[in-house]
């Protein structure tokens, strides 16, 4: 997964996990609103983990690519 990360979208998806998360916390939910929710709640943190884990990958190629020219201009020196 090689997308580019939306940070507005990112952190919207966050805002709408946390106020689902808040519901339970915060409020008695009865099944026919609750299942809908978790569902939903589920599908959030889905989609999260992936843009968190190709966001990671991202910032490891960075510092990779980065550690390769270091590498290549200290031979250089």
């Amino acid at each position: 997964m090689n997308k580019k990360s939306n940070p507005s979208k990112l952190s919207t998806t966050f805002a709408e996990l946390e106020q689902i998360t808040q519901k339970f916390e915060n409020e008695e939910i009865n099944l026919e609103e609750g299942i809908p929710l978790f569902k939903r709640g589920l599908k959030l943190a889905k989609e999260l983990k992936m843009r968190l884990t190709a966001i990671e990958n991202e910032i490891t190629e960075i510092k990779d690519d980065f550690a390769k020219l270091e590498a290549k201009k200290s031979i250089e020196d």
